[in-house]
């Protein structure tokens, strides 16, 4: 009884080497696999969303923050390597620098989402926000010290500068 448990364990294992070694997909029973794609393809797009989200966070902060800096430097400049921003091979992006607004707009290739920053030059300061939104993003409005993003495109906040439930300071003059 030992012998034929230790015997069927040994060809149970070899099998499965086998499967590994020829790249066989072992496939879950039936039942198991009933709505198992559309789960699959909602937690990839998900996923997709929130990697393009960060990346586009990480980028479009770097570019208002190194686009303020050039600014007291002496202008806005159209080059993004000169700020220290690595535009992802998933996305598309589009430059538009003035003399007084500089705009990067990301298009993530498999997110149905936009990203938009923009600094503009409010007096002698400069002012920037980061956004994300659908379709062509309109006007970005100066309220005050504050630069708002076009109506129905949201803020992007940045992770790594604010938690999720903390404010963030106001600017000082």
């Amino acid at each position: 009884m030992v012998q034929l448990l230790r015997l069927s364990t040994i060809v149970l294992l070899t099998l499965l080497g086998v499967c590994g070694l020829v790249r066989l997909p072992l496939m879950p029973p039936l039942l198991a696999r009933s709505g198992s794609d559309t789960q699959l393809s909602d937690l990839e797009a998900q996923e997709a969303l929130l990697e393009a989200r960060q990346e586009a966070a990480s980028q479009m902060t770097r570019f208002v923050g190194g686009q303020i800096t050039r600014h007291y430097w002496g202008g806005f400049t159209p080059y993004l390597d000169v700020l220290g921003v690595e535009i992802p091979e998933t996305m598309e992006s589009t430059l538009t620098v003035s003399d007084d607004r500089a705009r990067l707009v990301l298009d993530p290739k498999r997110v149905n989402e936009r990203y938009v920053a923009e600094v503009v030059r409010a007096g002698t300061r400069a002012r920037g926000v980061v956004c994300r939104g659908q379709g062509e993003p309109g006007e970005f409005v100066l309220r005050g010290r504050r630069l708002d993003c076009p109506e129905g495109w949201l803020v992007i906040n940045d992770p790594l500068l604010t938690s999720p439930g903390e404010q963030q300071p106001e600017p000082i003059d």
